[in-house]
């Protein structure tokens, strides 16, 4: 039976995905607050290898795949701080997601293109990854990203 590190790597690998070096936050915004055993992921956007993936809105510059391209590397990035901050292997619960996909009017698909994030929770965490979530349809993104997302994790005692 595999490791959730190792899966988490087997995740990466399967989406083409390249860890980018830790950003450095202003002392206002932690990449990842604790608070006893709840773990809150700040917003996380698709940064790939240092670059911004999957930039501007889904339904005029990125198509409905690339959407969910980009919430899955949204999920990678916010996985990442967390495995910085605690480390993956103290997950206890996946416990809510919410993802904000920057996209047109004509698009409605956003529980569509959320799935692909869950689906990379669930990969690496098993029943552990299932969790509530809200995908929610906005404008405008940081940096013109597609997709941004934040997680709320149980931590193990």
């Amino acid at each position: 039976m595999s490791t959730v590190n190792e899966r988490f790597e087997q995740v990466k690998q399967s989406l083409g995905w390249l860890e980018s070096p830790a950003v450095k936050e202003p002392k206002l915004v932690l990449p990842v607050r604790v608070d006893g055993r709840m773990a809150y992921i700040s917003g996380n956007v698709a940064f790939s290898a240092g670059e911004l993936k999957y930039k501007g809105r889904i339904g005029a510059d990125v198509s409905i795949e690339e959407g969910k391209l980009s919430a899955a590397y949204s999920v990678l990035n916010c996985l990442m701080a967390l495995e910085r901050e605690v480390g993956l292997e103290r997950v206890e619960q996946i416990v809510k997601v919410t993802g904000y996909l920057s996209c047109t009017e004509e698009v409605t698909a956003h529980p569509e293109i959320m799935n692909a994030g869950s689906q990379v929770l669930v990969d690496v965490f098993g029943d552990a990854g299932k969790h509530a979530r809200a995908a929610l349809g906005i404008h405008t993104l940081p940096l013109g990203a597609s997709t941004e997302v934040e997680i709320v994790v149980a931590l193990k005692a």
